[in-house]
């Protein structure tokens, strides 16, 4: 009998301690899904559960990967249709299921609503708007909410994501846009002043970029150089002094090449002209760089096309109006560099080519 009540009272026991593991487990399980979905809102009688975005910046949107992502259900299995747009900015994006009760998820990015949507935002800074999600099955109306929406014009970057934490910095590879008109232009009047300045650039004949591995080094030079005297000499591109430090959760305006270009009397911050420079690089099929500190940008450009190449520099605050030409550009490029190095004053390198084989596309 006592060896009874001794079995009943381990197995009682046992039985104890099971349950309480499987209600750690259930409220471990709990803990993680409250925090996956913490942000999240519901709408329509929890048919709806999402996070949208309250601010966005419409520079990024094209490199975005996800809009938004929603958790939706329908009261009984039935195929639905879920659409989310925000009108003035995007097309509708609708995804069709067969939904059954239980929650579904889907990310969204609607397609913008015509090739020159950012550039008709561009001028005024915050413009506001709604994102508009509807669920339906056939022709009823199972829900539909919105949620307001600031859209901050593409000439504005913040340069780190304040909810992650995650740098923005590498998306300024959106701002390099080689193929725009601006920097065709500029590829063929730098072309003139080298046909035109043969003793001036070592005898470069012309722009041919890397020439397939043939152009030496000097010839890479040369042609960054052309490139850097034509924006001082014939385009009169002035750097602007009175640049912002780089501060991570600020947002700062960053004029794309052909804003700049574009102006009567053309000026630029040291990443605007960095990156006029970098976009006209990348249109040569040459490799640039932007390197940053807490309060400056400077270009970066590999000199042949080895994947471990020298990288050299031009200092594009040397115009300046002060004829400062290319090869000066250069000699204090490599030097502000080395000293960047030494006193670890480098805050990122962004390797422009790395970005667009990670999918970062120029914003054209």
């Amino acid at each position: 009998m006592r060896r009874r009540r001794v079995a009943l009272g381990a197995l009682l026991l046992t039985l104890l301690a099971s349950s309480a593991i499987y209600v750690a487990f259930g409220l471990r399980v709990y803990a993680h899904y409250g925090a996956a979905y913490a942000d999240y809102t519901t709408a329509c009688d929890t048919l709806v559960a999402w996070s949208p975005p309250q601010t966005l910046y419409t520079g990024f949107y094209p490199n975005l990967s996800t809009l938004v992502t929603v958790r939706y259900r329908s009261p009984r299995p039935e195929a639905t249709r879920l659409t989310i747009s925000i009108p003035g900015f995007t097309q509708p994006q609708s995804l069709d299921a067969n939904s059954a009760q239980g929650f579904r998820s889907a990310s969204f990015k609607p397609p913008l609503l015509t090739s020159n949507t950012l550039d008709a935002l561009a001028q005024q800074q915050r413009h506001d708007a709604q994102i508009r999600l509807q669920l339906t099955a056939g022709a009823h109306l199972l829900c539909a909410t919105s949620a307001p929406i600031t859209l901050i014009s593409r000439q504005w970057i913040q340069w780190r994501n304040s909810a992650t934490g995650v740098s923005n910095m590498p998306l300024i590879a959106g701002w390099v846009t080689p193929n725009d008109p601006s920097i065709t232009t500029l590829r063929g009047r730098a072309a003139k002043r080298l046909s035109d300045n043969p003793i001036a650039y070592d005898a470069t004949p012309a722009l041919f970029g890397y020439d397939q591995g043939a152009a030496t080094p000097q010839q890479v030079r040369d042609q960054v150089d052309a490139l850097f005297d034509t924006l001082q000499f014939d385009y009169h591109l002035r750097y602007a002094s009175d640049n912002p430090p780089f501060t991570p959760d600020t947002a700062q305006q960053v004029l794309l090449p052909r804003d700049v270009l574009a102006e009567s009397a053309p000026t630029g911050m040291c990443v605007e002209t960095s990156v006029i420079m970098a976009s006209a690089v990348e249109r040569l099929g040459m490799r640039p760089f932007i390197v940053f500190t807490s309060d400056h940008a400077i270009l970066g450009v590999a000199v042949s096309d080895d994947p471990h190449a020298l990288v050299e520099y031009w200092e594009t605050s040397d115009l300046n109006g002060l004829g400062v030409t290319g090869v000066q550009a250069n000699n204090d490029g490599d030097l502000k560099y080395a000293q960047y190095v030494q006193t670890h004053q480098i805050k990122e390198i962004i390797d422009i080519q790395h970005e667009r084989n990670l999918g970062i596309a120029p914003m054209e």
